[in-house]
């Protein structure tokens, strides 16, 4: 036999178990205490089991009774969380935020990124990968919201907020006679480019790249022997993998590590690491929606460094 209760039914039986008696729930449902009787008596008769013993003047719950109580409450939870998310939904608003996206960058952190933030409902994320130079003019021109790149150019009217240092290593085969020159005096986890100079190098064709590693061989006093230049790190990582040469490559790929190849801190006085950055227009209006979602990428990815101030002084003039 199919048994309809209603929502109704399980807050009075509530009211009669916290209140301990009738006629104090009759009083805090503001119904009189006949008719409060007269409803339960109407529902042991559609029910077709009692809901109560009345004994010596008391009514005391059956264990169908009880069985209501416990999973009535459970239900009337359920049934009010229902109705909050139904409110939030309909009260909130989705905003979109245009997110612009360096090539190289993708496999590292955007899948992780995109599949954490499809949790906060109130952003859709719109994705724009492109070269750093390319992103950083749509940004100027307004089709973009937002920026995570690394921080190369100065411009007066981009506002940059640190996520992480990102260190890069010189990547060098196991097999390769520089791994003899960079140990020559003792082992060690640091390399001297000056002691490198016309091995082959592998280097990437995008910009910014060169930007970044320029400086450092500059202080070396050569220019780098560049046999081949790639079009992304994963490219120029296996180059080293198959022992063709030497490249520079990021953070990740050291940490990894491979069976093939040794990874060297940097040895310079120049900066051997670069800032990623959230980047945006300084006339860009920063709701709360996207300061969450630039909140919730430092809580990913941010280091020690996250939360201190930019410094614009180490940006490149020239765009």
């Amino acid at each position: 036999m199919a048994i309809d209760v209603e929502l109704k039914t399980i807050k009075i039986m509530l009211a009669i178990e916290q209140e301990g008696s009738f006629s104090k729930a009759a009083e805090v449902l503001y119904i009189s205490q006949p008719a409060l009787t007269q409803y339960i008596k109407r529902i042991e008769s559609v029910l077709s089991f009692p809901l109560y013993n009345r004994e010596n003047g008391k009514c005391v719950p059956t264990k169908a009774a009880k069985i209501l109580l416990k999973e009535g409450q459970l239900l009337l939870e359920q049934y009010d969380s229902m109705l909050k998310k139904m409110n939030n939904t309909v009260d909130s608003k989705v905003v979109n935020i245009q997110l612009g996206w360096p090539t190289g960058y993708t496999v590292q952190y955007l899948n992780s990124i995109m599949s954490s933030i499809s949790n906060l409902e109130s952003i859709n994320v719109k994705v724009t990968e492109n070269l750093v130079e390319t992103l950083i003019q749509l940004l100027l021109q307004k089709k973009l919201n937002v920026l995570i790149i690394p921080a190369l150019y100065f411009h007066p009217d981009l506002v940059y907020t640190t996520i992480r240092r990102e260190e890069f290593y010189l990547a060098v085969p196991k097999n390769h006679v520089a791994n003899t020159i960079i140990n020559k005096d003792r082992p060690t986890d640091y390399a001297n480019l000056s002691d490198l100079k016309d091995m082959p190098f592998i280097s990437l064709s995008a910009n910014a790249y060169k930007k970044f590693i320029d400086p450092l061989f500059h202080e070396a006093g050569y220019n780098p022997n560049i046999i081949f230049n790639c079009t992304n790190w994963y490219s120029s990582h296996s180059l080293v993998e198959d022992g063709l040469g030497l490249s520079i490559v990021p953070y990740w790929f050291a940490e990894k590590g491979h069976e093939k190849i040794n990874y060297y801190h940097i040895q310079s006085k120049q900066r051997a690491y670069r800032i990623l950055a959230c980047v945006f227009h300084r006339d860009q209006l920063v709701s709360p929606e996207l300061k969450g979602f630039i909140d919730h990428i430092k809580n990913i990815y941010g280091d020690q460094y996250a939360h201190l101030p930019f410094d614009y002084s180490n940006l490149n003039q020239n765009i």
